[in-house]
């Protein structure tokens, strides 16, 4: 059930390009595709922090990385997939509202082009670009959807 207040519950009831769903967790692409395939992993359930995840998430999402790993690497050419779980947001007005979910953060050492965009990673082999910006269109998320889906193993 969706927690009052919650921008994240919203977000996993309204999935726009999502490129897997599980009985516990969501994987939905966001507009800003900085890093090719940014996307975002949220627990179906409202929970405030990891420490509440039962025994049955935490390994449904040991799967989940498995298959995202795997399918971002034959997709992409994704190496390494950086995994954070910010939920700062949740705490930009008081009380906070936290919802588990992670951030997916592709990485590339050559610039992945796809559909004639050219997705440059120039901080390969450093902490990401939290700043960067490559806004695309839901016809182009659709794209990156399908790709992904069709490696998800």
């Amino acid at each position: 059930m969706p927690a009052k207040d919650c921008d994240v519950c919203s977000f996993t009831e309204n999935l726009k390009f999502p490129i897997l769903v599980t009985d516990k967790w969501t994987v939905d692409l966001g507009n800003n595709q900085a890093y090719l395939g940014r996307a975002f992993v949220t627990l179906r359930t409202h929970k405030p922090s990891l420490s509440e995840l039962s025994k049955e998430e935490w390994q449904d999402f040991e799967e989940v990385v498995r298959k995202l790993e795997k399918a971002y690497k034959k997709a992409f050419v994704a190496e390494p997939l950086n995994w954070g779980c910010f939920m700062n947001n949740a705490y930009r007005s008081l009380p906070g509202n936290p919802h588990v979910h992670w951030h997916i953060f592709p990485r590339y050492k050559t610039a992945p082009i796809f559909e004639g965009i050219t997705f440059a990673d120039p901080l390969y082999g450093e902490f990401y670009d939290d700043h960067a910006e490559l806004i695309v269109s839901d016809e182009i998320l659709n794209k990156i959807a399908i790709v992904l889906k069709a490696n998800i193993h």
